[in-house]
This record gives structure tokens, sequence and C-alpha cells, in this order.
């Protein structure tokens, strides 16, 4: 994955957090993994493209607008009563306790019906501009959406994208995936994420939006012109992971360090993850060249006791951990990745935590959160010394392994075959 601000991680369900750092060195993706509630255990095979919902800004307060739409692009706002209005760009939206506050270039006034709406829909002739959490501008094909969250005690609203599932994949694969990486690497992640975000539209039919478009779900940078990308979807198109009759979600991290985790250790107990194609590969794969493949990382002993401590989750004698001493392993799963950890501190007090938990707690770490929950530590002067394996949660398909598959000719085919053993790509629509 590729560093992108504004990621916002609270506001998810998270059952999963992986590291997210410096794009040139580190990759990661799916940070947090949406929790499916748990009357869902199966996941239906999609029968036509959906539209993905994807959200792109989440705006609290009345000061701060969003920028949208180049200078004299023509902007038609609506809401679901049919009351619009054309706008010329550039325009700003916000909005405070009385409703829209809409600023184009010509001026316009808008009628008060259209003022306290509960959402406007903004659409052009083509795609349109949006600036970014960080002022960057993007572009985007599909339908823009200011959805109006009534609970909040300050205004809030989010600005959501409506846009077909294979005009929303291209845009995934520029965010997920190195722009030199070979065409059968993209296809494969093409199928992944085209998997992934089937499964969030199953699971958030009654919510505003299915992903978000940074690693809380899978990166994306909206409408992107590149012809390599455009080749990986297209060859791929309508294509998802399935189990019989049901459709797999497509998990993806990374780097798996060597070393496959399975959904249910990596992402959570639903049976959804106990498919026989998440239960993860065989062997030492494909990732060895990564840059975390293995690596190494000081961090503070006492923030880290803390960081235990302060668990939301019910962890047997987390509350007497202090300056931690050492970090072992002591259960690994039928692959040899460690998922069983044993935290000591310098007064001997210890706790038994999965690796996926540590990964979770030390998210607020100085330092940032550590790359993998496989990791080793000890404290030597003052210090707690941590070697690690892989980068993000390890399940389904590695990132970096598929790269090197590229390299040594093998197909997408094979690729999808390794990480999602006895998985049947299906040719949905």
């Amino acid at each position: 994955m590729r560093l992108f601000s504004g990621i916002t991680p609270s506001v998810l369900m998270i059952l999963m957090i992986s590291s997210c750092s410096d794009h040139d060195e580190r990759r990661e993706t799916q940070e947090g993994v949406l929790k499916p509630t748990p009357a869902v255990t199966t996941i239906p095979i999609p029968t036509g493209p959906p539209v993905v919902r994807v959200r792109l800004q989440r705006v609290t307060g009345d000061l701060e607008p969003v920028h949208f739409a180049r200078s004299g692009e023509l902007v038609l706002i609506e809401d679901g009563s049919g009351d619009h209005i054309d706008v010329r760009g550039p325009l700003t939206i916000r909005r405070d306790r009385q409703g829209w506050i809409i600023r184009g270039s010509d001026s316009r006034s808008i009628s008060r019906k259209l003022e306290g709406a509960p959402w406007l829909e903004l659409s052009t002739d083509g795609e349109i501009e949006i600036h970014d959490d960080s002022g960057k501008p993007r572009r985007y094909s599909g339908r823009i959406r200011c959805i109006h969250i009534p609970e909040g005690k300050e205004p809030t609203w989010e600005v959501v994208e409506h846009v077909g599932i294979e005009k929303y994949l291209p845009g995934v694969l520029a965010g997920e995936l190195y722009g030199h990486w070979g065409l059968q690497c993209q296809a494969a992640q093409a199928i992944a994420a085209r998997s992934f975000a089937c499964m969030q539209i199953a699971f958030r039919k009654r919510r505003n939006w299915d992903v978000i478009d940074t690693a809380g779900s899978q990166a994306y940078v909206g409408s992107v012109s590149d012809k390599r990308l455009e080749k990986a979807c297209s060859m791929t198109s309508g294509m998802v992971l399935t189990w019989g009759s049901e459709l797999v979600p497509g998990y993806f991290s990374s780097c798996c360090g060597g070393r496959a985790a399975t959904a249910t250790e990596a992402i959570g107990p639903n049976p959804i993850n106990s498919l026989k194609p998440l239960q993860g590969h065989s062997g030492t794969g494909y990732c060895q060249d990564a840059p975390l493949f293995k690596w190494e990382r000081e961090c503070d002993p006492d923030a880290l006791g803390t960081a235990i401590r302060s668990s939301t989750r019910r962890i047997s004698g987390a509350s007497r951990i202090g300056r931690v001493a050492r970090i072992e392993i002591t259960e690994t799963n039928q692959h040899g990745r460690g998922v069983g950890l044993r935290i000591t501190d310098t007064r001997g007090n210890h706790v038994q935590i999965e690796s996926s938990e540590l990964a979770l707690l030390s998210s607020n770490l100085p330092g940032g959160r550590l790359y993998s929950g496989w990791v080793e530590g000890r404290l030597e002067n003052g210090v707690l010394n941590l070697s690690g394996h892989g980068y993000g949660h390890g399940a389904g398909l590695c990132q970096y392994g598929c790269a090197a598959m590229d390299k040594q000719g093998k197909s997408f085919w094979q690729m999808i075959e390794y990480y999602y053993p006895d998985a049947e790509v299906k040719k949905a629509w």
C-alpha cells in the first residue's frame, strides 16, 4: 500500500490493524478489516456488477469546507426529492447546524429545501475533482453524495462516491501496488480486491458506505489513466473468488513473511473466515526479497506495557503488566507462523496474547504500529529490541509474493491457486 493521509480506523469496527509507513520501503493493506455482524455466516456470489460506495472523507465541524470541481466545470447538485441547482466550479460545500452551505464561482443561491436536505448528490458530464484531506486534487468518475450524519454533537457529514466496481478497481490497483509490478500480479490483485469489495457490499447494505479509500479497507486513488491497470481489470472482469456457492473474502496483505496466517487467526472467528481457501498457503512463499520479510526495530517497553494495560478487550493479567522485558513466541500455526505470544514484564508478570491482538494494541506506540504481530523481543539497555517477520496480517494474497511470482513467469491463475488453495475463480458477470 502507498501511504495516504487521513486514515481514520477509529470510525471502523476494527478487528485487525496492520502497519503503515513510508511507501518506498513498506507496504500494507486492509489496515482495519470490518468485523462482520454475527448473523452473516455466508456471502452469496453476486449475479451482476455492483456499485461500490466509497467513503472519501468524513467532515466534522462547520468551519472547513470540501473543495469540488475545476474552474468552469458545471456541476449538477440535487437531493432525493428532485430539487436541484447547477453550479460552476470551483465550488465548496460545508454544513452547519442550519444546513448545507454551497459556494460556487457563479454565486447562485440554493433553495431552503435543498439547504435542509439530508443528502446532496453531485454529478458532471465527466469526472469530478475533489480535494482530499491533504489538499491534493483527485478525479472521480462516479456520482458523489454528501450525506449528513445527524447524531454527531458537531455538524458531521461524509463524502461518498457511488461508482461501478469495474471503474473502481483500477484506482485500487494504483493505490495498492507499485506501477512497475507485472501485469499478472496486477490481475491477481484485481480478483482479490473485487472479492473483498463484494464482501463489504454484502455486509454493509444498511450503511452509508461499503469501503473507505485508505488501507482501512483497500487503498483507492480515484480515476486513473493507465492502460496496464485497465487491462488487468478487463482481463479478469467479473471474476471473484468462490467456494461452492459462497463468495470467498479476498483478504490480502503486503508481505506474509514466508508463513501464512489463517483468516480465522488474522481477521476473526466469523464462519466465513473458516472457508478452506482462507486457511493459508503452504511452504515459505515467494516474498523473501521484500523489505520487511524480516525486520528489527526498537520499542519503548513502558509504552508497550501501557498499551497492554489499556486494552479494551479482556486479556487475563493485562492490568498487572508494567515495563515489558520479553516477548516470546509460544504457539505457531500449521504453517509455522507465530500466532501466540507470552509477554513478560520486569517484575515477572506475564500475559498470553495472540499476535493479531498485539498488532492491534501497538497502534499508538511511539514510532508507529508494529509491522506485524509475528514478533519476538528482549529488553536490553533500557530498550525493547524487536525482531519480526512480514508486514500485515498475512492472510490470503501476499502482494510481494505475487510480484515475485510474476517475475518468475507465473500466471495470475497460479497466484490465486497458491494463495487461496482450492478456491474457484468464477466469472460472476
